[in-house]
């Protein structure tokens, strides 16, 4: 038996850790988990007795490779059979073999149990007598698919071809202990390691906050709609002359902003005394078995943070430009997001060209801060990108309005940007979903925006509860549309005796619109002014509903304001020249559109102080009929 006896590992320490501190050299440095302290849970989830798989999604220079290694060098010491390191290709097995592994267990010396020939150390292989190392490529499907497998170290698994994470795993299937260890950035939404990662525990990294001691998940974006949510700010204005950034005096304003507002700066000092630990698991069904954890580049305190801003605002220029790639590396390899081409770009902080934005000031007793928008695909012919024309209006209690912004922005990013630098409330904002419709209730169904469909029937029209019938419908939520879950827990109330259920007031709406009656309803408004004026040239403001459009619109407003033509006798021949009642003067109105947008939410939204629309209360108060498609009532 005494010829057997070193064929078995010694009993392994209580802590992976401790022994990897006293005893590795990783990348030819002692190692110090105090670097990535991010890494120590996954590390010791690949020595305890009960987890098989962790998969471990981390950022870009964050030391994940130092963390396969030390599991690695942990297995050939204490573990018995074959260990598998799985690399994407035979050349970057090569790589890592030469630069990382080979220098690892040589540095090793007494800690491994040799198994005394010529070749225990070749290229791609050690030989122990407790087990080999074997390190290799798996573009090769013959890789994957003979040994038994006790020990694998699974790595850029996000490079990996599809299918291949599950030939790997089939080679564990016997064992009752393997050790599985899958460590990776990012990929694309729904493949093979994003399934891992949902399969695991899912746990997030959180840091807790030095002044009100909460805990929180640290990321990259801050959205200001969102500030319970935290993430990292700086001063979108530090320019040069020629409108370039000027990093050096923004790298002075960069800070991490906690949801409670306490401020960290980034400095060695004020982010290594951050607290950090892994949030309990978002998977509470996955088996105890499968670990899975993860944590945004932000968290990590030896990345600084203006290279996260310089690679952020690369990214975002690219996307303009109509190139996502650079915006995937950054979500993947820097937030750990998965990513999903229709959520780009996902929301969040978004730069804002001060260059651009029209300021404009506050109307005076504003009850309502309102956004519309159109969704277009954009003219390859004409060198246009997918955008958005965006128009924002203030609009009163007695219903009159002034524009505030108006123009074209390009993409969700730019939308969302411009958005928050007007402060426009998400719940005020809709979005029209007749072109992309499945995108665009997505982005409001995220976003907590609304959607507008148009019909285009001219005499259609929608009944109501009440019996009445208006140019717009009641409204469905959009997370029906799209068979998702609520934003909101619904309202559950009494009626009658019976229990019944309706939507909460914050959630995400489609309201279908009647396009001839939402434009009688906006050419309506629009020649208030005129008609009351004309029969009566004592009229004051205070006797029709104003619409205050500052002088300083773009030349795209003024085209497309005059883009439609209210008239009567109108009997369009085709689809091209309009609807009965209403000539098309130009196919580009986009603009024009989002102002009739504008005026049927002056039919939806409710006076501060009464029951009753801000247009009806208004038109009651002037003793106003209003527009014949405004409201109709069925007997």
């Amino acid at each position: 038996m005494n010829i057997f006896r070193n064929t078995i590992p010694d009993a392994p320490p209580p802590d992976i850790i401790a022994w990897a501190e006293a005893n590795l050299k990783v990348d030819r440095h002692a190692f110090d988990s105090a670097r990535s302290p991010q890494a120590i849970e996954p590390i010791r989830a690949m020595a305890d007795a009960e987890t098989r798989s962790e998969t471990y999604v981390a950022p870009v220079q964050s030391g994940k490779s130092t963390a396969g290694e030390v599991v690695v060098a942990f297995w050939a010491a204490f573990c018995y059979g074959l260990i598998q390191i799985n690399l994407q290709d035979e050349g970057k097995a090569r790589e890592r073999w030469a630069d990382r592994f080979e220098p690892l267990f040589l540095a090793m010396g007494g800690l491994l149990k040799w198994a005394g020939g010529q070749f225990d150390l070749t290229n791609l292989q050690a030989k122990l007598i407790n087990c080999i190392v074997r390190c290799q490529g798996v573009f090769d499907p013959n890789a994957l698919n003979s040994d038994t497998v006790p020990c694998q170290l699974n790595d850029e698994c996000h490079l990996w071809k599809p299918g291949f994470m599950s030939m790997a795993s089939d080679r564990q299937t016997r064992i009752w202990n393997s050790k599985q260890f899958n460590i990776s950035n990012a990929s694309r939404a729904g493949d093979q390691l994003h399934l891992a990662y949902l399969a695991g525990t899912m746990q997030a990294w959180e840091n807790q906050c030095p002044e009100c001691g909460q805990w929180h998940v640290m990321h990259f974006r801050y959205d200001k709609a969102k500030p319970e949510a935290g993430g990292l700010r700086w001063d979108a204005a530090a320019r040069l002359a020629d409108g370039r950034v000027d990093y050096s005096s923004l790298a002075t304003t960069v800070h991490y902003q906690f949801p409670c507002g306490h401020i960290v700066k980034d400095t060695p000092q004020d982010r290594r005394k951050l607290a950090g630990r892994y949030g309990a698991p978002q998977n509470e069904g996955a088996h105890t078995s499968r670990k899975s954890h993860t944590a945004e580049a932000v968290s990590f305190h030896e990345i600084p943070w203006i290279i996260l801003i310089q690679e952020w605002h690369a990214a975002t220029r690219a996307l303009k430009s109509g190139d996502s790639e650079p915006m995937f590396r950054f979500v993947t390899r820097r937030e750990c997001h998965f990513f999903d081409e229709n959520s780009l770009p996902y929301s969040g902080q978004t730069i804002y060209n001060l260059g651009l934005k029209k300021n404009r000031q506050p109307m005076p007793g504003a009850a309502y801060r309102c956004a519309t928008a159109d969704w277009q695909q954009g003219y390859k012919a004409k060198g246009e990108l997918i955008h958005y024309w965006l128009h924002i209006e203030d609009i009163t209690a007695d219903c009159d309005s002034r524009i505030i912004f108006e123009g074209r922005v390009d993409g969700d990013a730019e939308l969302l940007a411009e958005l928050d630098a007007h402060d426009v409330p998400r719940v005020n904002v809709w979005i029209d979903c007749s072109k992309n419709t499945k995108a665009i209730l997505q982005l409001c169904w995220k976003e907590g925006m609304n959607a507008v469909n148009l019909q285009m029937s001219r005499a259609g029209s929608f009944l109501w509860p009440d019996k009445t019938r208006k140019f717009y419908s009641t409204g469905k939520p959009i997370w029906r549309e799209l068979n998702t879950p609520p934003v909101h827990p619904p309202i559950r109330r009494r009626v009658n005796g019976e229990m019944i259920e309706e939507p909460h007031p914050l959630e995400p709406l489609v309201v279908s619109l009647n396009k001839a009656g939402m434009l009688a309803n906006h050419f309506f408004i629009r020649n208030m002014q005129a008609n009351v004026t004309a029969q009566n040239k004592e009229a004051t403001p205070d006797d029709y509903i104003r619409v205050e459009i500052p002088a300083d619109v773009s030349e795209d407003f003024k085209k497309q304001n005059e883009s439609w033509q209210y008239l009567p006798s109108h009997r369009p021949k085709n689809k091209e020249d309009g609807l009965e009642g209403f000539k098309q003067r130009s196919r580009v109105d986009h603009l024009l559109m989002c102002r009739a947008f504008m005026d049927f939410l002056k039919n939806w939204l409710l006076h501060p102080d009464q029951d009753i629309s801000l247009l009806g209360a208004r038109l009651a108060e002037l003793g106003i009929k209003p527009a014949n498609t405004t409201e109709e009532k069925t007997e």
